[in-house]
């Protein structure tokens, strides 16, 4: 299981602490995506301005690992 949730460096911090206490927690924003193993996932998200935005999966020690990234919004 992985996962591709958007929002900002401290937004993504904060609910990475929350998922070690939580490891089971369920997501069901309209800014959050989950994927299973071996399969594909799409999310439709419409930025409303340029810039640079933060992504992460924060399935437990995945965060951790390093599955982050940013995603660049050009005009």
């Amino acid at each position: 299981m992985h996962e591709f949730i958007l929002g900002t460096t401290a937004s993504l911090d904060e609910h990475a602490k929350m998922m070690r206490k939580s490891p089971n927690m369920k997501h069901n924003k309209p800014y959050m995506v989950h994927v299973v193993s071996g399969e594909s996932a799409t999310l439709i998200w419409k930025f409303s301005e340029v810039g640079q935005f933060t992504f992460a999966c924060l399935v437990l020690g995945h965060y951790e690992a390093g599955m982050k990234g940013i995603v660049m919004v050009e005009p």
